[in-house]
């Protein structure tokens, strides 16, 4: 893998921003910078820096935005308006730039983009190697085979950067003594689990892993299964009765899933139709329960493919590794 760290460390995510808030991140302990989750910033309000406790909080002022827009936009705003109606951008590195204002409709109601941008969430992407150690059990059965797992949990909670690292164990055969290496396809719909830079994952996400960067999950996880013969296929953020059709039909192929999907609990998987269908098809055989309990990826509950919950295996935190 390329040796290209500095395209995703905070040091770079800070050279995005006008001098008053960059001075706030760049006047950090580099411990502190290791720490930053989220840099947050809304017009005319102090800026927010989720992950430390104690920095300095400038306020924003709206020509900051305006700044940090022309940053990520490469001063292009129009090149990416199309990419805008979805909310974000993915920047090099993985991170992703969300941002709110004001939607602008068309006749068909539908976002054509957001423009008087007003707030920006600047997420940042990194890799924790050995994040993933406490959860690597629970993705196999009692005779040591790879199962089909849906890491569920809220936002924040670092379900990408537990999917990413486990997609470096299978593909490096490193999961479990007993596990050789599998073949791993991965669909980055938006560039996060490996941050691909001229279709070059900059993240380690295995030696026998490939990537379709940039492609709607649906669609991608199909063509990678023609064109690839993966023994698993990893992606991230299901939630369309599209992206779960795909879903049961690599199921059905006998490929191994691991994806990642937005929810607090079974109710609130229940509650979404879409995703009531992963729980009554038998195509996942473990859903994995995240918080941040007591530390990002705190294993809450572990269930079966019957929705029996399982006894967990091994420590229920990340915390004494995650940094």
């Amino acid at each position: 893998m390329p040796d290209l760290a500095s395209v995703y460390d905070v040091a770079s995510v800070a050279k995005l921003l006008p001098h008053p808030l960059r001075t706030a991140i760049e006047g950090l302990s580099q411990q502190s910078q290791k720490s930053i989750e989220e840099i947050r910033l809304r017009a005319l309000r102090p800026l927010e820096v989720i992950g430390i406790r104690d920095y300095a909080r400038p306020l924003v002022a709206i020509e900051h935005l305006r700044h940090v827009m022309s940053a990520v936009t490469g001063s292009s705003y129009y090149a990416v308006e199309a990419q805008l109606r979805y909310g974000y951008l993915t920047l090099p590195g993985g991170h992703r730039v969300g941002i709110a204002g004001r939607a602008v409709i068309d006749e068909r109601d539908q976002i054509v983009t957001i423009r008087d941008i007003a707030s920006i969430h600047i997420r940042v992407a990194r890799q924790i190697v050995n994040c993933a150690n406490h959860v690597a059990p629970l993705l196999l059965d009692d005779w040591g085979q790879l199962q089909s797992v849906l890491l569920v949990g809220p936002p924040l909670c670092g379900k990408t950067t537990v999917l990413r690292e486990l997609a470096r164990l299978i593909g490096n055969g490193e999961l479990h003594p007993k596990l050789s290496v599998r073949t791993v396809s991965i669909v980055d719909e938006r560039s996060e689990i490996a941050a691909c830079h001229e279709g070059i994952p900059q993240f380690d996400v295995g030696q026998s892993t490939d990537v379709l960067d940039g492609c709607p999950k649906a669609q991608g996880m199909y063509m990678m299964l023609r064109s690839m013969a993966p023994q698993v296929m990893i992606t991230d953020e299901i939630g369309s009765i599209s992206d779960v059709k795909a879903v049961l039909d690599i199921a059905r192929a006998g490929v191994r899933f691991i994806g990642t999907v937005h929810a607090k609990s079974l109710e609130d998987l229940r509650q979404r139709p879409a995703l009531r269908t992963l729980l009554t098809h038998g195509a996942i055989d473990r859903f994995i329960f995240l918080s941040r309990r007591v530390g990002p990826a705190t294993v809450e509950r572990v269930y079966d493919r019957q929705l029996r919950e399982v006894k967990q295996i091994g420590s229920d935190s990340v915390a004494n590794r995650w940094s």
